[in-house]
């Protein structure tokens, strides 16, 4: 079957491998729709911490067919569209015996997204595995990884009704970012950005006030509007040292801000100890999501209560995985590219 294998920093290329077989507990599921993911762009253009090359398979949101399934798997069978997060936490470690499962030890990942067909290993089945209404799209459905994550980083904003909310960054967490604020109740809505067409996008849900950060002192701008405060809650959906500082400078005293964004390995923020201690600031960092929070973003997805069609960008096969990680890299008006294997 065709895959993909990321062989070095920057080097994607399709490979074949031998179609997986499922064991017990696991299914072999046909992928139907796989959509690209900030993270593995980032693992393209740096690699991760601890990771060797080649990483073959590669990619981690899709959504399709089960094809085969193992032994002792009773509740699905050949034919039946499903999605399914990447991982499962072990429920066993220190982390997870306090309900801190996205730290878990032995956090189970799941690779292979980019491929004509994926292993579902039998922990993933058993708990994040979900069937699609028959309405759903594949695309949409292929989302549920991200967006779970998405879902718990919102969540941990605390954002209450009445809120002001900044997001600094419209990409695809942050287009899910927004519209989250709105069904919390946030009054106010401020979307940080340098894309035109990503602030086009933002700006198109009501209640959303889109700034260009080269062309708007954003500081001004949320400070003028919310009566020299600044926000309730800011939410860093960037990932950049820079705008990790400016999600503290925007927030109001005694105000929340969640450090969403992956910043790259080894860089460092500077922290006012006064705002911190004075102003008795809460800074959030969230890593990857929870099993609720995966529940929480099907439940979303399937009743249609976010719009997320917009941030999928291009449509196109899978044989082009270089050029589509390159035009990711160099094309900011992309933000996710749907792939057909």
């Amino acid at each position: 079957m065709k895959t993909v294998g990321l062989y070095a920093i920057g080097d994607a290329r399709v490979v074949d491998l031998e179609k997986p077989s499922p064991g017990p507990g696991e299914v072999v599921v046909q992928v139907k729709v796989a959509t690209t993911c900030g993270t593995d762009l980032k693992t393209f253009l740096r690699g991760r911490p601890n990771q060797p090359f080649p990483t073959i398979p590669w990619g981690h949101e899709c959504a399709g067919i089960i094809d085969e399934v193992g032994a002792g798997v009773v509740d699905w069978k050949p034919g039946d569209r499903v999605a399914f997060h990447n991982s499962a936490p072990c429920y066993q470690c220190y982390y997870c015996k306090r309900q801190q499962f996205e730290l878990c030890d032995h956090l189970l990942g799941n690779w292979g997204a980019y491929a004509e067909y994926i292993l579902i290993p039998a922990p993933i089945v058993s708990t994040a595995m979900f069937a699609m209404p028959e309405a759903m799209a594949f695309e949409t459905a292929s989302l549920l990884e991200p967006f779970a994550c998405t879902v718990y980083g919102a969540a941990r904003g605390g954002i209450r009704p009445t809120d002001s909310v900044a997001v600094i960054g419209a990409g695809f967490q942050g287009i899910g970012m927004i519209q989250l604020a709105k069904l919390y109740g946030a009054s106010q809505i401020f979307v940080l950005d340098m894309v035109p067409s990503r602030l086009k996008l933002a700006g198109s849900f009501d209640g959303v006030t889109p700034i260009h950060v080269k062309e708007a002192d954003p500081l001004t701008v949320i400070r003028e509007a919310t009566d020299g405060r600044g926000c309730d809650v800011v939410i860093e959906a960037a990932g950049t040292p820079p705008t990790w500082e400016l999600a503290i400078d925007l927030t109001r005293k005694g105000g929340r801000v969640v450090e969403y964004g992956g910043c790259k390995g080894g860089t460092t923020i500077s922290v006012s100890t006064e705002r911190l201690h004075y102003h008795g600031l809460e800074i959030i960092g969230v890593l990857h999501t929870t099993p609720q929070y995966v529940r929480m973003a099907w439940d979303l997805l399937c009743h249609g209560s976010v719009d997320l069609s917009g941030t999928i960008t291009e449509h196109t096969a899978l044989d082009d995985i270089q050029g589509i990680y390159e035009r990711l890299r160099d094309d900011k008006d992309q933000i996710k590219i749907a792939l057909e294997p």
